[in-house]
């Protein structure tokens, strides 16, 4: 991925009987190489379960991003979490 290009960013939320559902309190968090917090955005589902995010690759620094998204249920996380390999060219 490209620094200053724009991505989506996507999870899905499954059960343990494979049907989708939607955490409460969803939150897309990205973290910086040293996995640390630098951004947290409020997210809701554009269907049952299912979230996106469309997200421009910010450049102070080349190397990996991570982002997850997060909720709850029951009291209880969970969590949607992966890698953006970022570069300038």
């Amino acid at each position: 991925m490209y620094i200053g290009d724009t991505i989506r960013l996507k999870a899905e939320f499954k059960n343990f009987d494979g049907e989708y559902f939607s955490p409460d309190n969803v939150v897309l968090k990205i973290y910086n190489i040293s996995r640390e917090i630098i951004e947290e955005i409020n997210v809701t589902p554009y269907e049952e379960g299912k979230y996106q995010y469309d997200y421009t690759i910010p450049g102070e620094e080349e190397g990996p991003l991570y982002f997850e998204f997060c909720g709850t249920v029951g009291g209880k996380p969970v969590l949607r979490r992966s890698k953006i390999e970022r570069k300038w060219a």
